[in-house]
Formats: C-alpha cells, sequence, structure tokens
C-alpha cells in the first residue's frame, strides 16, 4: 500500500496507482461529467458505480447512521489516519483478499481533515454479479443448496477470524456458482472463535427472517439447518487446514 498527503488530505492505494490517484477519483459529478457513471446504488448514503480507465469501480462515501446523522451526515471525530472508517476498511479488504477471501479488491482511499473532524472515501472494484441473496430469496428461489453455499462462504471468513459488522442477505452477491460478501464498514479481525460467529450469524438470521417474513425456526427450518451445518462443517476445515 501507498500512503501520500497533500495538505490535509490523504490518499491510500496500491503502489501502481500511487503516481495517478486524484481528488477527482473521488467526486462522483467529475465521473457522471466524463459520462462513465454507470449507477448509484440505495444505501444509507451514495455508492456509485464508474468505469475508469483501469475497470469497473464501487465509489463509497461514508454517511453517518442514527443519532449522529442528526449533527453531521458525513462529519467524524479525528483520532488519526489509521483510525478512520475508510482506512480501516481498505486495509482488512487488502488482508482478506490476499487471503484469497471471495471479497471486493481494494483499490484506493481519501480522507480529507478540517479542525477535529474528517470525511473519507473508499473505491473497491465492481464485483460482477447477476443477482444478491435477497433478491433470490424474494423469487422463492430458495433451493436448499444456494443456504448451504451460502453457510460455506461464511464459514470460510469466520475461520479466517473476520467478523463482518453487518451480515446481512443483501451483502452477499451472486454470480452464477460463486458468492462474495461485501460492505466490510466497522469489520475486524478476531483471535477467538468462541462467540461472535454465532451473534453473525444471529444477525444473518434476522435480515432472511425480515427480507421473507419467514422463520428460520418453522418455514425456513431446514434450510437455515443447511446453513449452519455447511457453515460448521467449513469452519472446522478451515481451522484444521490453517493449524497444519
Amino acid at each position: 500500500m501507498q500512503r501520500h498527503k497533500s495538505k490535509n488530505q490523504w490518499f491510500l492505494s496500491h503502489p501502481e496507482l500511487s503516481s495517478i490517484v486524484n481528488e477527482s477519483w473521488f467526486n462522483a459529478d467529475y465521473w457522471a461529467e466524463q459520462g462513465r457513471l454507470l449507477g448509484t446504488y440505495a444505501g444509507r448514503g451514495s455508492v456509485w458505480m464508474i468505469k475508469s480507465a483501469e475497470g469497473k469501480w464501487v465509489l463509497k462515501h461514508y454517511y453517518r447512521g442514527g443519532l449522529y446523522a442528526k449533527i453531521s451526515r458525513d462529519k467524524y471525530f479525528w483520532t488519526g489516519f489509521n483510525q478512520t472508517r475508510a482506512v480501516r476498511e481498505f486495509r482488512l479488504l487488502t488482508h482478506m483478499y490476499d487471503q484469497g477471501l471471495p471479497c471486493p479488491k481494494p483499490v484506493a482511499v481519501q480522507v480529507k481533515k478540517s479542525g477535529l473532524f474528517y470525511t473519507n472515501d473508499l473505491i473497491t472494484e465492481y464485483i460482477r454479479h447477476q443477482t444478491t441473496f435477497a433478491k433470490k430469496l424474494n423469487q422463492n428461489d430458495n433451493e436448499i443448496q444456494l443456504w448451504a453455499q451460502v453457510g460455506t462462504v461464511i464459514g470460510r471468513f469466520h475461520a479466517a477470524g473476520i467478523y463482518h459488522a453487518d451480515l446481512n442477505v443483501h451483502n452477499l452477491l451472486i454470480n452464477n456458482n460463486d458468492i462474495y460478501l461485501i460492505d466490510f464498514d466497522k469489520g475486524d479481525i478476531k483471535n477467538n472463535h468462541t462467540k461472535w460467529p454465532q451473534a453473525n450469524l444471529a444477525r444473518l438470521k434476522r435480515s432472511i427472517e425480515k427480507e421473507t417474513q419467514q422463520s428460520c425456526d418453522q418455514q425456513l427450518k431446514n434450510h437455515w439447518q443447511a446453513l449452519i451445518d455447511s457453515h460448521q462443517s467449513a469452519l472446522k476445515q478451515n481451522l484444521n487446514d490453517s493449524s497444519l
């Protein structure tokens, strides 16, 4: 990773991009003027898909949620460059991508400091996909095999100690037989595998039930059990492999 600073503005990127990364990359209006803004994703703020000379990217500007959003939509209290939301996510993504986990490849970060506060942005490579787990559920495309695949992928992340702060059905992308996990804002690396994986799965369970309006303990019991079984199998296998 390559970091450089200009006044109260920092950029972080892979070395091959350090000489060309600039402020315009993080401005959706710039891409729109170039005719390279491909779409906008719904969410707390705005996430854009853009077409750069290097390929398709996803640009995310970090917005606050909850009560803090009423004070400031996108300004965070400065505690140091390494503690900024975008830098923490960039480095976590780099760690996971280097391990071969199915996640977005990080491209670049911009952090702007103003007084005691900062704003930040993250660019990642776009992951080609046809659908999401959420859309599959809404289409009643409830093949047990798909649920098992989801469990296996999550088990791989958990075996690597990866905690996802917002594990939900919208953050699971599906491309043919490949499944990817996205949006690692506030994610972390944990040193043990005791309680937090189950808390992660409980969050996913609530997301499934909210999306389908069905219970994972009743109507979707067999599907949920297939996910849990595959998760446990992948968790054990990957933990055993890492200990060899």
